[in-house]
């Protein structure tokens, strides 16, 4: 198996290629491989990678009916699968898409292609020790078919996109017991007139982003839809949009994230739609991105399923007005929104003459991971099933800038040769160094502000983790 494994690693090495463009994408750095796996599929097919949120050399990957695997990612250009959570762990159902918070990771669960008969399920994981995860509890939706395309979470509240079965709401405070709060059914009414050829199958809840008291659902060929969650017992639509070119066409809305007034909308072979959200009551479209090469809006199976990319997972980087695209053929594309009216692509990481194409990724730190899909008969057609973690440097996020402040937080000077300063207007409880491939350098404990002596570390980038009552904050910083 591992010489197969290298087989496919150098052939698809070898049939990378990188396109950079764009004056707006000044100072942009190419993306550089950090480590790729291939995975057999009798053995899971991959979907969602999650990279661990702590700073832990660890990467979750969900492989639908081979579970969740875990992978030690603490050698450079290396990784060593360590744990496999089995379905039968998981309700027998598939694990299609993951987040962590904290110690905790949260699956959803349930197959999500046509045809299906998967429940829609959750799962919570402790985490704890990555190499020794932990199911806690798997709760499935009753009568539900079709699965669970994501899972986002707020509070002590878990929220499913039910596929068929719209948004379910779950109260998630012991992790022991995962409890039913409510459930919210779409209409199909919308955007189409009448509802496109094809039956309610076309319509289904796969992602959720979460702002304030409001969740914005992709739902499929139903555009996108805005649930008030105030009362989480109680959710109700307030508002849905679509964009007016693909009414009445093929529409597939994947995936959103949203940040401040702008939400990020990928809508399959149309490229990706930036939003104000500003009011949530009025969605507006700002921008489009959508290469020549991809499809036209067409109800034509064999224009658009054969479109040289299929937009889906997404990840905004906030610092560097980044946003990172699993794009099916053309693998990840890298855009920059500082202009949301024109998003601009910097880079577009594949190439669409291969068997290769992409479903899920993650994006963490200087860390962007994607995961191949094995679907040689639906879009992206590809053959392989695996993940590729990539070194993101789009932009100095704290690097040269002598002061960082972030949550109540001010680390300096940066770079140093001698000494760090932390300043804190929270009490710190913790304080950890990485290296930049996320191993452990040391750790102390503290109680305020305090200086930390970095005198001995070897000249580079390094990670700084500092534990606070209100969570973790991350600083990248440079010893010199």
């Amino acid at each position: 198996m591992k010489k197969l494994t290298k087989l496919f690693t150098i052939i698809f090495v070898n049939a990378i290629c990188i396109y950079t463009t764009h004056a707006q994408c000044s100072g942009w750095t190419n993306l550089q491989l950090e480590r790729d796996t291939f995975l057999n599929i009798i053995y899971g097919n991959a979907t969602t990678p999650e990279i661990d949120k702590l700073g832990r050399p660890y990467i979750y990957l969900a492989t639908t009916t081979g579970g969740i695997k875990v992978f030690d990612v603490s050698t450079p250009g290396e990784q060593t699968l360590v744990n496999t959570i089995d379905t039968s762990l998981l309700g027998g159902l598939s694990a299609i898409n993951l987040r962590q918070d904290s110690v905790y990771l949260y699956a959803s669960l349930g197959n999500i292609w046509s045809g299906s008969t998967d429940e829609a399920g959750l799962a919570i994981i402790d985490i704890s020790t990555p190499s020794n995860p932990l199911v806690m509890d798997v709760y499935a939706y009753p009568g539900s078919v079709g699965g669970a395309g994501d899972v986002a979470l707020q509070d002590h509240y878990a929220y499913l996109g039910a596929m068929g079965s719209g948004l379910v709401v779950l109260d998630i405070a012991n992790k022991n017991n995962i409890q039913l709060v409510s459930q919210l059914p779409f209409l199909n009414n919308f955007p189409h007139s009448p509802p496109m050829t094809g039956g309610p199958e076309l319509y289904n809840a796969r992602s959720i982003a979460l702002q304030d008291t409001f969740a914005y659902v992709c739902y499929d060929r139903g555009g996108l839809r805005v649930v008030s969650i105030a009362d989480p017992a109680a959710p109700y639509q307030v508002s849905q949009y679509a964009f007016g070119d693909l009414i009445d066409h093929a529409t597939a809305y994947n995936n959103v994230v949203v940040y401040d007034t702008l939400a990020f909308v990928t809508i399959d072979y149309y490229g990706v739609e930036v939003l104000n959200i500003s009011d949530p009551y009025n969605i507006t479209q700002l921008g489009w991105w959508h290469p020549s090469t991809w499809a036209p809006a067409t109800n034509d199976i064999l224009v658009w399923s054969n479109a040289n990319g299929h937009a889906n997972e997404l990840a905004f980087d906030a610092n560097c007005n980044m946003l990172y695209v699993a794009a099916g053929k053309s693998d990840l594309v890298a855009l920059n929104v500082s202009d949301p009216a024109n998003p601009t692509d910097c880079e577009i990481y594949g190439t669409t003459t291969d068997d290769y194409g992409t479903w899920g990724m993650d994006l963490y730190q200087d860390h962007v991971c994607i995961g191949y899909i094995w679907s040689p008969v639906a879009p992206p057609h590809s053959n392989y099933s695996g993940f590729r973690e990539l070194l993101i440097t789009p932009c100095s996020t704290g690097i040269g800038v002598d002061k960082q402040e972030q949550n109540n937080i001010t680390v300096y000077p940066n770079p140093s040769t001698d000494e760090l300063n932390i300043n804190s207007a929270i009490k710190i409880e913790h304080l950890e160094i990485y290296d930049i491939y996320g191993r452990f350098i040391s750790s102390t404990t503290t109680t305020g502000s305090s200086t930390i002596n970095i005198s001995g570390l070897a000249e580079g980038t390094y990670i700084l983790n500092i534990s606070t009552v209100q969570g973790n904050t991350m600083f990248k910083f440079v010893k010199e």
